[in-house]
């Protein structure tokens, strides 16, 4: 090779670099794994929720036309493919719609087989994987692949990505029951995503679209059909490196065993690579929890126990529906695990928000970086509403309410209350931490849109005196800011109490959104008062917390239970007297004739605790004491 051909060789890698690096769509900044979270490039811990869907007229209830034949393996031409796209389009203007409280911001997009299939005998599977339905990969076409990935799959992906939703893909179909480290559904895996990232929209938005490598594997063997607590790895990491040989940067989704409930494997042989995320499914009557049974530590337990790389990547659930059982008492299927399923209002799952959602819930706010998508989109919105009459309704709320049963009780209703405040913390912005809120007198304030139960159901009372905080075991509550506050012009935060803390009683400081996130701690036991620097707070790990971008403060009570009686928590800069921006920023109570409950401003803005003879601010008003 001559100097000019290698100089060449040299410019061309360099720019196909340039043509990798992950780019905004739009105002959807790019996503990376960061440890167990994902995040932006400001570095805001992201947790996405939304739904999943496949583009097939089948699944769809007949919604869209896409061939002469209707079936559930239409062979789509390309009229079907604008009709599907014209009809997905619909479905995502529902499901962002804030006005009307849809607040999705992920889709899980199936590459559905119906576009993907061709002839009998168009891939050639092993007797021992051989699968019936969507587990039947032997009409897998490579070539139709290519061509509907250009003229539909990214398509979809983009008018999801217009709505501001980021997209996961998944392959064609279902994993059968055996699958095997070189044998043919690895192969199939292979090419899939080999052909899906050579695609050069897919990789040019890699940080908006991410990939789920397999749908439900059950049981994944070595080569020679043993089990191996390798085989998982020895499966899927062949995957991953072809994807990252092509060029994609983004985040890949390992699935696990046991119809993606099982990863204790990956704890000793880790799928290796940046960008590693793991894609969980949770049903009512999994990881020991059901209506039945639904004690919420149990249930983080469990759940910690069959997915311990929690503790390392970031999760995403992209199956999960729940409806409660209706009137009729008669089974409707068996699940996955042979447990019977009784009818609901339509979801493939039966249990309750109040029994199982309670413990659901409890997982995604213990660990902190789970992700999810519900089973359809017909698990959030009622898509006759939308289609029909462009009114975005829960799903099943309509039905429920005419049964006379609470509509909170299914997971259309409760998603669009959990998405709507998930949506206030750990989204993705570019210019998120740029103007950071300044601070004011009182950011600690008994105000109940800012006091929250962080996790349990604590019990907060808020008087003109004092806010109560009952903490149970293991709970935590306090305040949690929806932007960044700037408390970095005052040196100390000073906490007053009404009554001594109990002992074993901590507060803790972040400035990121995430209650799983670092951290900086002081013990409370037995205090009534402290004082915290403000410019010295660390996290266990000596790690500096930025009181530029303080997000939450929160009381815990680990061990036991106990309450606090919070009576005030002021920013100080001398670490008596309370910190003000002005005499406009002054926030005291209206006069009264008590001088002990009014807050006394010096004309320095200063706090002063027991005025005497002098003229002094009150309510941004001069007012002398005598």
């Amino acid at each position: 090779m001559n100097l000019k051909t290698t100089l060449f060789a040299i410019s061309a890698w360099v720019l196909s670099l340039s043509a990798m690096a992950q780019v905004t769509y739009k105002t959807l900044p790019p996503l990376h794994v960061d440890g167990n979270h994902m995040k932006d490039e400001q570095g805001n811990i992201v947790v996405l929720h939304g739904v999943m869907d496949t583009p097939n007229t089948y699944f769809n209830g007949g919604r869209w036309q896409g061939s002469k034949a209707q079936g559930w393996w239409d062979d789509y031409n390309d009229t079907g493919a604008k009709n599907c796209i014209t009809y997905f389009t619909k479905l995502f203007t529902a499901i962002t719609d804030t006005t009307h409280g849809a607040y999705c911001n992920i889709f899980r997009l199936h590459l559905d087989p119906a576009w993907t299939n061709g002839n009998a005998g168009a891939w050639k599977v092993d007797e021992r994987e051989k699968g019936d339905g969507e587990a039947d990969i032997s009409k897998y076409t490579g070539t139709k692949l290519t061509k509907w990935m250009k003229t539909l799959f990214f398509k979809l992906a983009q008018k999801g990505m217009d709505h501001g939703l980021y997209i996961i893909m998944r392959p064609p179909g279902v994993c059968p029951h055996n699958i095997y480290v070189g044998g043919s559904y690895q192969k199939f895996l292979l090419d899939v995503w080999d052909r899906v990232t050579k695609n050069d929209s897919i990789l040019k938005y890699s940080g908006q679209i991410s990939i789920e490598l397999a749908n439900e594997p059950i049981n994944v063997y070595m080569s020679d059909g043993k089990s191996s607590n390798q085989a998982l790895h020895d499966f899927f990491q062949p995957i991953v490196d072809k994807i990252r040989e092509n060029g994609f940067k983004g985040i890949v989704w390992v699935p696990g065993t046991g119809y993606q409930s099982n990863y204790k494997e990956y704890a000793s042989y880790p799928i290796t690579g940046e960008n590693i995320g793991y894609a969980v499914h949770n049903y009512a009557g999994w990881y020991g929890c059901s209506d039945d049974s639904y004690d919420t530590d149990k249930a983080i337990k469990q759940f910690g126990e069959q997915v311990p790389i929690i503790r390392t990547n970031p999760i995403v659930i992209t199956e999960v529906d729940w409806s409660p059982q209706n009137k009729s008492g008669a089974i409707d299927h068996y699940n996955e695990f042979g447990q019977p399923v009784y009818k609901n209002y339509g979801t493939w799952a039966t249990a309750s928000t109040s029994k199982w959602g309670k413990a659901y819930k409890a997982i995604l706010d213990y660990y902190g970086n789970i992700s999810m998508t519900l089973t359809g989109t017909g698990d959030y919105i009622d898509i006759d509403d939308y289609v029909n009459k462009r009114k975005v309704t829960p799903a099943f709320k309509t039905t429920m309410e005419k049964n006379g049963v609470d509509p909170y009780e299914a997971c259309g209703v409760a998603c669009f209350d959990w998405y709507k405040e998930y949506a206030k913390v750990n989204y993705a912005s570019k210019e998120r931490y740029q103007e950071p809120q300044k601070i004011e007198a009182r950011p600690f304030s008994g105000d109940k849109e800012l006091v929250t139960s962080f996790l349990l159901d604590n019990k907060i009372t808020i008087t003109k005196s004092f806010t109560t905080l009952d903490l149970k075991k293991g709970g935590s509550a306090g305040w949690r800011f929806e932007e960044d506050l700037n408390v970095a012009d005052a040196k100390y935060l000073i906490v007053h109490l009404a009554r001594k803390a109990p002992t074993n009683i901590y507060l803790r400081i972040y400035d990121t959104a995430n209650y799983w996130g670092s951290y900086y701690e002081v013990d409370m036991s037995s205090k009534k008062e402290i004082t915290i620097d403000l410019n010295d707070m660390k996290d266990a790990q000596g790690n500096v917390i930025d009181p530029t971008h303080i997000r939450m403060a929160a009381f815990t009570s680990p061990s036991a239970d106990g309450k606090i009686y919070v009576s005030d928590i002021i920013l100080s800069n001398d670490g008596e007297t309370e910190y003000v921006s002005g005499i406009e920023g002054v926030k005291a109570p209206a006069l009264n004739s008590q001088l002990s409950t009014l807050n006394y401003y010096d004309l320095s803005g200063r706090r002063v605790k027991n005025p005497t003879k002098g003229i002094y601010i009150v309510n941004g008003k001069k007012v002398f004491v005598k």
